[in-house]
């Protein structure tokens, strides 16, 4: 029996390997009411959001083990997942990545990327 899995509204999963931002990234948004997931690879990534779909990812670019444009492909072909939302936090890339809603480049606008979050990570009922 296979048991359909949902996004957790309010979820979110947060996909960065430097531990400082990482560590920031989860303070501001659990203080902000948002239950969070953290992974440093985008295979570990991939992996927590087949078991548990958030409501949203937020992710990095350069990764080791799988960076953050490898995630994106693999998630599109995993129809479980395809439909997160995605917003990309770097601080290389000027334009949006096929396949992310949004993009906020570092140093972070703490303002902009609660707005994303907000907009993106509601709940669905």
């Amino acid at each position: 029996m296979t048991v359909a899995l949902h996004n957790q509204p309010g979820s979110i999963l947060v996909v960065e390997d430097d531990v400082r931002a990482l560590d920031a990234l989860t303070d501001l948004l659990e203080a902000s009411g948002y239950n969070v997931k953290r992974a440093q690879n985008g295979q570990d990534a991939l992996l927590q959001a087949k078991e548990q779909p958030p409501g949203m990812i937020l992710l990095d670019l350069s990764m080791p083990v799988m960076d953050g444009w490898e995630f994106m492909r693999q998630q599109r072909l995993e129809p479980a997942i395809a439909d997160i939302p995605v917003v990309v936090i770097t601080a290389l890339v000027s334009a949006v990545p096929a396949g992310a809603k949004a993009l906020v480049t570092k140093p972070i606008n703490v303002k902009r990327l609660m707005s994303l979050v907000e907009k993106f990570c509601t709940s669905q009922g």
